[in-house]
């Protein structure tokens, strides 16, 4: 059977998404997020554990204007040392929000500073904004290894919302060159919560049927979310994406796919801003058919990620013997590794090994 790898790297707090399919003595590369700055190194020695002079990518998605998304990358395309190269880049730029060539209201921008004279900036889709179409139909593309991509999020509404905050959401993740991003907000201290002490038992049934507050977040909203599908096998990279954008778009893919039981099968779910209880929803997990689910965070920033209601609501509705697998093993999540809740509730639970080489699931 063709290779088909997902490696959640170390990236903090955020996301930095490798993925491997094809023929495994030459498979095909894609990179979505690059993490917090500190996640260059981990993409520099991935990059170099690459038996190859120029390791090529035949596609990077940058999500969203996030500094735990976007600073690896923002070193990863600074680094004159690191030798890679790529197909396309798909990033919804100042311009795709408005809908007018301008460079952007912050001169000299970093990313869109690389990106302006790139012909790579969205090629697919002939440099103009990586959104579902208007109409509200799904737009999937082909790339050359044979894997589809299907565009889920955003929707345009999400893009222009973003506009008019556009400068802010930049100097926040690092992108103005005059502005010192803030810093992050540190963790609370060790063994303690909302819910208070972490090792105290809690009620899941109750935490999942906490009702859900959605994500207002523009930038989040402005997130791109794909649906990767190869030979029959099919991930969901939700970025930072709106729940109720996603559960729009997986019904419209039930209806046109006939799914059985009206879900979409998957056979893993890398979900939406690391676990927040405002961005996974139990109707999200509900539209789906899957057992695999991703999470990507080491909780720090202030978030805490995942959140106990999210996770809760995996647990419950997220379908038979769920499986909990985490790129980071910490106070945040490794209250669910208990042998008697996990046999209770009927789900297991996978950590990275050393909380230095993330975490790598083959579909």
């Amino acid at each position: 059977m063709s290779l088909f790898r997902i490696e959640m790297l170390p990236a903090e707090r955020g996301d930095c998404i490798w993925i491997e399919y094809g023929d495994p003595r030459d498979p095909n590369r894609l990179l979505i997020d690059g993490g917090t700055n500190a996640t260059y190194k981990a993409i520099r020695k991935r990059l170099r554990d690459v038996k190859d002079n120029k390791p090529n990518f035949e596609l990077l998605i940058i999500t969203h204007v996030d500094s735990d998304h976007i600073g690896g990358i923002l070193k990863l395309i600074t680094d004159s040392n690191t030798k890679f190269s790529l197909d396309e880049i798909w990033f919804n730029g100042y311009k795709h929000l408005s809908g007018f060539e301008e460079f952007g209201p912050i001169q000299g921008e970093k990313l869109t500073t690389f990106l302006w004279e790139r012909p790579e900036w969205n090629k697919h889709f002939g440099a103009l904004r990586v959104a579902v179409p208007e109409d509200g139909s799904l737009l999937t593309v082909p790339l050359r290894g044979g894997m589809n991509l299907t565009i889920l999020s955003p929707g345009v509404d999400q893009l222009r919302k973003l506009q008019p905050i556009w400068s802010k959401e930049c100097r926040k993740a690092g992108l103005d060159p005059a502005v010192k991003p803030p810093k992050p907000q540190p963790a609370p201290p060790a063994g303690f919560e909302a819910f208070g002490l972490l090792d105290a038992e809690f009620d899941v049934e109750a935490l999942a049927n906490v009702p859900s507050e959605a994500d207002k977040s523009e930038a989040n909203g402005s997130s791109i979310a794909v649906l990767a599908e190869f030979e029959g096998r099919r991930v969901l990279l939700a970025g930072d994406a709106h729940p109720v954008v996603l559960l729009t778009s997986i019904r419209k893919l039930v209806g046109i796919g006939g799914e059985k039981d009206s879900r979409l099968r998957l056979d893993a779910f890398k979900l939406p801003h690391h676990g927040s209880r405002f961005n996974v929803s139990r109707e999200l997990l509900e539209s789906v058919n899957c057992q695999r689910y991703l999470f990507s965070t080491d909780g720090t920033g202030g978030f805490n990620h995942p959140d106990r209601e999210a996770v809760a609501r995996v647990i419950k509705f997220g379908g038979q013997n769920p499986e909990l697998i985490f790129n980071y093993r910490t106070e945040f999540n490794s209250i669910w590794d208990k042998p008697h809740m996990a046999k209770q509730y009927g789900y297991t639970v996978a950590f990275s090994p050393t909380n230095k080489t993330g975490q790598t699931i083959e579909l």
